[in-house]
């Protein structure tokens, strides 16, 4: 028979809190579960999405969200989605190549970004999404992939919204090309201060976005937040739904 040893008050305590902290780890990244999953937007086997639909009878706002390197489209955390949906926003979020290797990889990602695109506006009716009213974003390498579609002056789109934006060694000033004075608002939030040594999402790529938009006139479309965290995802998304409601509903 196994020999049992019971725990002292401390013990008991000490577990108490490593319970607690593992629970709040959990509801921190929990996964937010899909209204309808693993739709098919393409004939390729990559290309599906996740829809997630606010309640409410009245057409809704869209954000199309591309995931991080590495993750996949069921990587949509509750802690963002949940005041997203509850604003009446739904949320898109699509798959594509789940991890960038090559540019190859890159220009499939881009051409399935307009195919996905497309879909939403033909099925916007079967969903209840307000085609008017379309944000566009992502995380790291999903605001590459978003970045063409994005800046395409497509009227429907009406903002967009990147976390850890235009990740790299150095910035690649053709990114500042497409973006016009009818570029729509810009929302960037990033982890870390500007300028961490060996940190690939340097804050420093966004302001030069933000610079682009002063340099056009068009400043006010655009915001950036820094600092906000070295470990949570979460933390870059948390803007989303307030920005989504000064675009749709400006005071």
């Amino acid at each position: 028979m196994m020999n049992t040893f019971p725990l002292t008050p401390v013990k008991r305590l000490l577990a108490f809190v490593c319970a607690l902290s593992l629970l709040s780890v959990t509801l921190v990244g929990q996964v937010k579960t899909p209204t309808h999953s693993r739709v098919s937007y393409g004939p390729e086997g990559r290309q599906w999405l996740n829809l997630y639909l606010p309640s409410g009878s009245d057409p809704a706002p869209v954000f199309i969200y591309a995931h991080h390197n590495g993750s996949t489209a069921d990587d949509v955390k509750s802690s963002w989605a949940n005041p997203t949906l509850a604003e009446g926003t739904a949320i898109v979020s699509w798959e594509s190549i789940a991890k960038i290797k090559g540019l190859s990889d890159f220009q499939k990602c881009a051409a399935d970004a307009k195919v996905m695109f497309a879909w939403v506006k033909e099925n916007a009716a079967t969903y209840n999404f307000d085609i008017n009213k379309i944000f566009v974003g992502g995380q790291s390498r999903g605001s590459f992939v978003s970045w063409e579609l994005a800046h395409s002056l497509d009227s429907a789109i009406v903002g967009i919204y990147m976390g850890q934006a235009l990740p790299g060694r150095s910035f690649n000033e053709r990114l500042l090309e497409p973006i016009t004075k009818k570029a729509p608002p810009i929302f960037l939030a990033y982890r870390k201060e500007p300028g961490v040594v060996g940190d690939i999402h340097d804050p420093a790529h966004g302001l030069r976005v933000l610079g682009r938009y002063k340099k056009l006139g068009i400043g006010d479309r655009a915001e950036l937040v820094h600092s906000l965290s070295d470990t949570k995802d979460s933390q870059v998304m948390q803007f989303l739904p307030k920005f989504v409601r000064s675009v749709v509903k400006p005071k």
